[in-house]
């Protein structure tokens, strides 16, 4: 019998331990480019950029039109556009169609992604953010 023994840090994304700062209820429909410095929540809908340097979680109901950059990115519902992040969650529910700027990535069963990857050394993808 097989045992791997998983270290905890190894699947705990940044984000789950840092303060939401912002959040964009389910029934928001915002057009416009939202920019900012600390972590934000989406549940609904963007027709725009999304630059936020801290972090990005994107809930099940969220729909992205548009560019996301962040440092950390969690996705539970649907982007249409680019991704540029250092960590990259995708979720069984989430969606992706676009292409990925990322140094780390993972992607849960049931995840969907369509479009490139391309994965950066450390230094390039802070560039990026």
């Amino acid at each position: 019998m097989l045992r791997i023994k998983k270290n905890q840090s190894d699947s705990i994304s940044q984000l789950d331990n840092a303060p939401i700062s912002t959040v964009l209820g389910s029934e928001i429909m915002f057009t416009g480019d939202i920019q900012g410095s600390q972590t934000i929540k989406i549940d609904g809908k963007v027709k725009g950029n999304v630059q936020v340097e801290n972090g990005v979680i994107l809930g099940e109901k969220a729909q992205i039109e548009g560019d996301l950059k962040s440092k950390n990115i969690i996705v539970f519902g649907n982007i249409l556009g680019n991704i540029y992040c250092n960590e990259l969650i995708i979720k069984k529910c989430g969606t992706v169609n676009g292409d990925i700027h990322t140094k780390t990535i993972e992607i849960e069963m049931g995840g969907k992604y369509n479009g490139k990857l391309k994965m950066d050394a450390v230094q390039q993808a802070e560039k990026t953010v």
